[in-house]
């Protein structure tokens, strides 16, 4: 598959993309995500999402006098050039006719001009690097803001999304676009490793869960595919773990387990397991929920948010929507489960929050947007290709 000239790891170059950042981070919440989070495709155009017409961190594009500007996050391996253009930084804004007066130098890592307008920033050190922007309009009303970029090794994810499949292949993407960045093979110990799941964690961590029945949990190396294993088993022998997250404080993987799955006698409970093997039990069996492909993620509201089937849904049972999935929203804090929505669309698997909305895959290799309170999706695109697991990337928050 012909790959864009945006790439990962080696010379990066932001002609005008704005890498975004997700869910599992437990320092962030959802009203800090309103004014933060900014994207743009490929050839420049913005995609932000809009924010409400009451909220006061939206830009007035519509006033010339008045003008703001949001603070940009990207992430690059130590050791590679990240290139910087005025072009990446307008459209991380709102706003017309805006131009970049100047960009500050970082307190981490080396900033060197290329021309009137790009700038190559490197860093031999991991570590957060930040600088400040001032930008102009038309009517030369200025505002300021700061770039933030995470320099990370080379196995930490710094895609913005990743979709994982049964066929051993690991794919990044940019949401807001649904454009494939990069696709590798994913191995164990030289061998083809299929995927059924994946999680990434604060520090950009990937965890990927295997598809062979043995319920194993890999890290995972994005540059390479290559795999180590974490964990020998998530869930009993003979039962079966669905959907992969991360507890608040990064320690534990969540799943659900599966008991006689695929039978009419399957039921569903929400487990935590910590890295010993240690089983907590945050949503019993007995509560019979069911889940049919689906995942459970952790947002940035420190709740967890988990599809169950609507035959097993008090709120989704009898609904005239057309999927069949709904969502049950936990909060580990209090232990309070409640059924919030109802997808309009079936069989929504891998999810990932990313720019105050939660994404998903359809198994027709549809990218859908979801609004987390209506269960309703709106198309992104049909990538064309085929996950059962997806995770987004929180390191960039």
């Amino acid at each position: 598959m012909k790959m864009p000239k945006y790439q990962l790891f080696g010379f990066i170059t932001l002609a005008a993309i704005s890498i975004v950042s997700f869910q599992n981070c437990s320092q962030a919440s959802f009203s800090e995500a309103k004014s933060q989070l900014a994207s743009s495709t490929p050839d420049g155009s913005n995609t932000t999402d809009s924010a409400s017409p009451n909220d006061p961190s939206t830009p007035d594009s519509a006033s010339p006098d008045t003008l703001s500007a949001v603070d940009i996050t990207w992430a690059v391996n130590k050791n590679v050039v990240l290139n910087i253009t005025h072009a990446s930084i307008i459209a991380a804004n709102k706003g017309s006719l805006l131009k970049v007066d100047s960009v500050g130098m970082p307190n981490l890592g080396s900033l060197t001009a290329k021309g009137s307008s790009s700038y190559d920033f490197v860093s031999s050190v991991t570590g957060t690097a930040t600088m400040s922007y001032t930008i102009s309009n038309s009517s030369n009303v200025k505002a300021s803001a700061k770039i933030i970029i995470k320099v990370v090794e080379s196995d930490i994810a710094t895609a913005p999304f990743y979709g994982c499949n049964l066929d051993g292949k690991l794919y990044s993407l940019d949401p807001a676009s649904g454009t494939l960045l990069q696709e590798v093979n994913l191995t164990y110990n030289g061998s083809k490793l299929p995927c059924s799941d994946m999680v990434i964690s604060s520090s950009g961590v990937v965890f990927a869960k295997d598809a062979d029945g043995s319920n194993k949990i890999y890290t995972i190396d994005v540059s390479t595919g290559k795999g180590t294993l974490y964990q020998s088993s998530l869930v009993a022998s003979g039962n079966r773990s669905v959907g992969l997250t991360l507890s608040v404080d990064g320690q534990s993987l969540i799943t659900s387990e599966e008991t006689d799955p695929g039978r009419s006698s399957q039921t569903n409970s929400l487990i935590q397991v910590s890295k010993a093997g240690v089983k907590t039990v945050l949503i019993p069996a007995s509560d019979k929920f069911q889940m049919y492909g689906g995942d459970v993620k952790l947002l940035p509201d420190n709740k967890m948010y988990w599809t169950i089937t609507n035959v097993t849904s008090t709120l989704c049972r009898n609904t005239a929507k057309a999927g069949n999935q709904a969502v049950l929203r936990y909060d580990p804090a209090t232990g309070e489960k409640k059924e919030i929505a109802c997808f309009d669309k079936k069989n929504i698997f891998g999810l990932g929050f990313a720019s105050k909305a939660l994404y998903g895959f359809s198994e027709q290799g549809n990218l859908v947007r979801v609004d987390i309170n209506t269960g309703n999706t709106t198309l992104i695109k049909n990538t064309g290709l085929t996950f059962i697991g997806a995770a987004a990337n929180p390191i960039l928050w």
